[in-house]
């Protein structure tokens, strides 16, 4: 019989851990741009924000800051959800409905923004 083989089971949790968090950053960068395209159809400007962790989509309107959404996509007891706020998840699976969603908002918030007429 040969010598028992030493095995550094640290290393390998770490590999393992390094390959499920950048399988995850590049999954939630692939529902991001689903939405981001989404919303670029409704005539919505994006900024993507990849870099950081999570990843996050900026979509807002020119002439509009304040009306600027941050979403960003996470796993959520197993599924994949766009969080638009701490406590507000949609699912990834219907980019659309979330858009359309996300558009109704962002319209809402544009029409507070605008000056009122007669009013200084």
């Amino acid at each position: 019989m040969g010598a028992a083989r030493q095995v550094k089971v640290a290393r390998w949790s770490g590999a393992m851990r390094w390959w499920r968090v950048r399988h995850g950053h590049a999954t939630a960068e692939w529902y991001l741009d689903v939405l981001a395209h989404a919303m670029r159809e409704r005539g919505w400007s994006h900024l993507k924000v990849y870099v950081e962790s999570p990843p996050a989509v900026w979509v807002f309107c020119k002439g509009a800051e304040d009306a600027a959404l941050c979403v960003t996509a996470k796993r959520v007891g197993g599924r994949w959800v766009y969080q638009v706020w701490p406590s507000i998840h949609y699912p990834c699976y219907a980019a659309v409905q979330v858009a359309n969603v996300l558009d109704d908002v962002l319209r809402d918030r544009m029409d507070r923004t605008k000056p009122r007429a007669g009013v200084r």
